[in-house]
């Protein structure tokens, strides 16, 4: 049996969290498909929540788990949403912890989701830069491929087939811990294991 599945997102304008949450609502879906973030987010939530749209349905969120998105909710947070994100509450591996001391030794705070995307984008230009030991295009076009960066997930490589990163992410549920929104149950998702392997590359992109 198929299931009925709604997705609510954003295209260029703040949404009108109440219209949209009233035409997902008449949808009587088993499910929600939700790509809102920041301001429509928050706004998303607050108007679901009032008006019960949660209740007794699933919801996967992508970036909700995202510290400089989850975190402000505060107390309003949805519980038990299944999101990508970033548990930066949470004890992690010696990379991660390393990386998120010395964030907050500098910056006075913990970092987020873009510091860890800001860090690994960075480090993905200067591992390759230096072994190729120059700036020639040509040469760094046909060089970056499969050279490991390290990330404060841990290394990662830029493909050579397909130039697709294989930093992941972390999946896991949303919850309250005190009055703060957190994210709890969660998995890292190695990039390299979800990406199609490179026979399927070559059958999507001929030019290969």
């Amino acid at each position: 049996m198929s299931r009925s599945l709604a997705v609510s997102g954003r295209r260029w304008r703040a949404i009108d969290a109440g219209v949209v949450v009233n035409a997902l609502a008449q949808q009587n879906p088993e499910a929600i498909l939700n790509i809102t973030f920041g301001p429509d987010l928050t706004k998303f939530v607050r108007q679901g929540k009032d008006r019960g749209l949660f209740e007794g349905r699933d919801v996967v969120s992508f970036t909700t788990g995202e510290p400089e998105y989850l975190h402000p909710l505060g107390e309003d947070a949805p519980t038990g949403w299944i999101v990508t994100g970033y548990p930066v509450t949470e004890i992690l591996d010696q990379a991660n912890s390393s990386f998120a001391s010395a964030y907050s030794s500098r910056y006075g705070e913990a970092p987020t989701m873009g510091s860890v995307v800001g860090h690994a984008m960075i480090s993905s230009i200067v591992a390759p830069i230096e072994r190729l030991g120059g700036l020639d295009t040509e040469t760094m076009a046909d060089g970056f491929g499969n050279v490991s960066f390290d990330t404060p997930f841990g290394p990662a490589i830029w493909r050579s087939i397909d130039h697709q990163s294989t930093m992941g992410t972390f999946v896991g549920r949303t919850a309250i811990r005190g009055n703060k929104a957190v994210m709890v149950d969660w998995k890292y998702r190695e990039g390299g294991s979800v990406l199609p392997p490179d026979a399927e590359v070559r059958k999507l992109r001929r030019a290969i």
